[in-house]
């Protein structure tokens, strides 16, 4: 199984429980595009498809949380790894489930750490 691990500043986190400005969304969308993107290139990540995507996401802070509110991080993590020819499309055919699930505190304030894994799907859906 590969993974990529991806520090997101407190400036770039988005949740489903955001209530933002369109403008702000954008260019926090754009910056965790770019983010990914950057760093699958510097690690050379190929990942074979269809597989399924774990998405461990990992809080400044202890307490309670819904790690699936962090889908509107994610998302543009996986169109940044779309653009960095990680694999053809992020669609329902190359990536058929994104699973969340919470991870340790971080060891950074303000800073979430989403750590992605890709499991390769060998049992059709």
């Amino acid at each position: 199984m590969k993974q990529l691990v991806i520090d997101v500043p407190a400036n770039e986190w988005l949740s489903a429980n955001d209530r933002r400005h369109w403008a702000d969304k954008a260019r926090r969308t754009k910056a965790l595009r770019h983010r990914a993107a950057m760093l699958a290139r510097q690690a050379r990540l190929t990942v074979a498809t269809p597989c399924i995507v774990v998405a461990e996401i990992c809080y400044p802070r202890g307490g309670r949380a819904d790690p699936a509110n962090a889908s509107d991080a994610v998302k543009p993590i996986l169109d940044g790894l779309t653009d960095a020819s990680v694999w053809v499309d992020d669609d329902s055919e190359h990536v058929p489930a994104v699973t969340y699930r919470r991870g340790s505190k971080t060891d950074q304030q303000g800073w979430h750490r989403i750590t992605l894994t890709f499991i390769p799907q060998t049992i059709p859906f």
